[in-house]
This record gives C-alpha cells, structure tokens and sequence, in this order.
C-alpha cells in the first residue's frame, strides 16, 4: 500500500540527488521550496520507503 511520506533539506546537492534518485527509481513525488528548505511529498510503498530511507541515510549528513 502507498501512502504519502515527506523529508526536507536545505542542501541543493541533496534536493538534485533525490530528486534524481526518485526519478531514476519511478518513485511518485512533489518537491517545492519551502522558505530555506527544499520539501519533498513522497508517494511510496513499504519497499520502496525501505529503500529511501536507506539512500538518505547513505548521503545525507546526520549528527551522532
């Protein structure tokens, strides 16, 4: 089952990744600017939010 899931950057690199990586994978999804922040509306299935979440977590910069 799809439903929506959204993720927010202030990274242009990081907005052009995704956005590349969603398309290349033909993941549903809305990007707009949202002040300084680029806001993703994602429309994906359990695999597919598995493997997302993945690909974030390979590039993007998280805080121990």
């Amino acid at each position: 089952m799809r439903k929506w899931y959204n993720f927010e950057t202030r990274f242009i690199t990081l907005r052009d990744a995704m956005r590349d990586y969603l398309n290349g994978n033909s993941i549903k999804f809305e990007v707009s600017g949202n002040g300084s922040y680029y806001h993703f509306e994602i429309y994906a299935n359990n695999a597919e939010v598995e493997a997302i979440n993945n690909w974030i977590d390979n590039n993007s910069i998280t805080n121990m």
